[in-house]
């Protein structure tokens, strides 16, 4: 049975004048939600970035983006890959 972090959620978004919705893991949404707060920035408009920028669908450029940020922050000056 998967936990609360496993489960899917769908939301709904307006982006460029047209309503969207993506669907990711709780622990996905609980991420970004994070990022948006660090930022000062509303949820829809880190969406609308990504989607402007984007190359494959719009739930996956978003996990995409949060796995870059995640790596980003666990990046220790100094230390090499």
């Amino acid at each position: 049975m998967p936990g609360e972090e496993d489960e899917l959620l769908r939301r709904s978004f307006r982006i460029a004048g047209h309503q969207t919705s993506l669907s990711m893991e709780r622990a996905f949404w609980d991420e970004f939600r994070s990022m948006a707060q660090v930022d000062g920035r509303s949820m829809t408009d880190l969406i609308a970035e990504i989607d402007a920028q984007r190359t494959a669908g719009l739930s996956r450029a978003v996990r995409v983006y949060i796995l870059k940020r995640l790596q980003t922050a666990a990046h220790i000056p100094g230390e090499t890959t």
